[in-house]
């Protein structure tokens, strides 16, 4: 017995030496990945942060069908095939077999997929999702593994941009109603390639990785997921090797990007960063102090000060390649002249800016803070006085959703369907996403028409038509659909979406 505990101390010993003199042995299965904050659910029916929350909830579960990796592709994913009907109202889909869900949850279903959809659709779930299946009628279990969604009208972005992203993502119904909505946000099951183990104090997220998994398994062991919201920590968080994959900021990415133990890329960003003029209370309730600011607010300035000059201006929420792009007019102050600024003003009621001052805001982060710093002083030339409260993500999303502010900055993630893209200045938005607190009959009508047709024709007609609307009514300013940085060291081989989303499962060592 003696013998036997000499022996375990020897063990013992000889492994605490060795993780001594080799620390990163103890780490090889593990990767760290930076996002830039707090993720805010890990319940794709309630996704809040695309940039923080999807790289988790990607990595956690599974749609029908997916993006084919490094393409916008629809591919099958949990669904085998389906079959359209000749009007485009039913979508029958057989689904593949055998599927576990995490942590002993059982096997992947129909009625799986029947109470995803329809929870979102339900109108106690108050989810910002149910615009994503505005068609969605019902969905008909028709035996364990085929489902039928039946539509009201057909919809032209389903298979763009629902079922592929969050909307699309397919929950464990017995794990929501075992543990309640709430608790499943923070404890998600899915069948996905990474199983959650933890969301710590620091909030940190760590997955680990399904031996189970249906497809090729994923390499690395563990993922753990670090908030970082300012780039320059992900830089140094990088250099130290605290992280494996982030984010650079442009003024350091050709200096760091150099260096031979790292790699990076940019990548053309989906998304759109604007200007958001919060037109349902006063002072911008006025259409003539908005036009005012659109021509005051210089997308340019901001495009030099805060991006270093590598980002493009936009003049659309669109890319100017997709459905429906209109290039909106420029609004720039040397075209029209300060008179013509200052007669606004006096027309709004604020004869040479006197007495006008605006709520901004903010996240908490340099990028955002500078944006800030930089309107502030274009507004101040016409002596508009700008306050900034740059705000933690939870905050700043309750002043966006009650409306108290004037005007605020930020970035939606687009999809490559229009239809995602406009859903979230629909009037049935103010509250949730709409942050210009805007409504129109007629922009609402038009989205919803172009939802219902497959002619490409007429649903670029009708964007065209959205985007004129809200030009006409000055609700903000267009300035960049950015770019996205990632940054990785040489020993990782990371795999990204065309617009630069890391896709975490697919993730290589680069020595094996």
């Amino acid at each position: 017995m003696l013998k036997n505990k000499y022996i375990y101390l020897l063990i013992i010993t000889v492994l605490f030496l060795t993780l001594l003199t080799n620390p990163a042995a103890a780490q090889d299965d593990s990767l760290n990945i930076a996002i830039p904050g707090r993720a805010q659910t890990l319940d794709p029916a309630y996704l809040q942060r695309v940039l923080s929350d999807w790289p988790v909830m990607n990595s956690i579960f599974n749609g029908l069908v997916k993006y084919e990796p490094g393409t916008f592709e629809v591919v099958p994913d949990l669904a085998e095939e389906w079959e359209i009907s000749e009007d485009n109202t039913e979508i029958t889909f057989q689904l593949k077999e055998g599927i576990e869900f995490h942590k002993g949850y059982g096997e992947f279903t129909a009625q799986d997929v029947k109470f995803s959809f329809e929870r979102i659709i339900a109108e106690d779930a108050n989810s910002p999702e149910a615009q994503s299946f505005i068609n969605l009628e019902r969905v008909e279990v028709i035996d364990q593994y085929t489902v039928k969604l039946i539509l009201t009208e057909p919809m032209g972005s389903l298979f763009t941009s629902t079922l592929p992203f969050n909307a699309g993502l397919i929950v464990s119904k017995k794990a929501v109603e075992e543990m309640g909505r709430e608790e499943f946000a923070s404890n998600p099951i899915g069948t996905g390639p990474y199983i959650f183990e933890e969301w710590d104090v620091n909030n940190n997220i760590t997955l680990q990785k399904n031996d189970n998994y249906f497809e090729k398994e994923a390499e690395y062991g563990e993922i753990v997921f670090m908030p970082m919201s300012d780039p320059t920590s992900q830089e140094l968080a990088l250099q130290s090797g605290e992280i494996d994959i982030g984010q650079l900021t442009l003024d350091n990415f050709d200096q760091i990007s150099q260096m031979e133990e790292f790699e990076a890329e940019i990548y053309p960003d989906l998304a759109i960063q604007y200007v958001a003029f919060n037109t349902s209370k006063e002072p911008l309730n006025n259409k003539k102090l908005r036009e005012a600011l659109r021509y005051i607010i210089n997308p340019e300035e901001i495009l030099i000060g805060a991006f270093a000059g590598k980002a493009e201006r936009a003049y659309s929420i669109l890319l100017e390649d997709m459905t429906g792009y209109w290039q909106a007019p420029a609004f720039k102050l040397e075209d029209v002249g300060e008179d013509y600024v200052w007669n606004l003003l006096a027309e709004a009621g604020y004869p040479e800016g006197e007495g006008l001052e605006l709520e901004y805001v903010t996240d908490a982060n340099e990028e955002r803070r500078l944006i800030g710093a930089l309107i502030q002083d274009q507004l101040s030339r016409f002596n508009i006085d700008l306050n900034i409260e740059a705000l933690e993500v939870g905050p700043k999303i309750d002043r966006w959703q009650d409306g108290s502010y004037d005007i605020t900055y930020t970035r939606f993630t687009n999809t490559v369907d229009p239809g995602y893209n406009f859903q979230w200045n629909l009037s049935e938005q103010i509250g949730k996403w709409n942050l210009f607190h805007w409504s129109n009959e007629e922009y609402d009508r038009l989205w919803q028409q172009a939802e219902t047709t497959l002619d490409s024709d007429q649903r670029a007609e009708n964007y065209e038509k959205m985007q004129k609307l809200m030009n006409d009514d000055s609700i903000g300013v267009w300035v960049t659909h950015g770019v996205k940085t990632p940054a990785w060291t040489t020993e990782v081989e990371p795999v990204f979406s065309p617009d630069g989303v890391i896709l975490p499962w697919l993730i290589t060592s680069s020595d094996k």
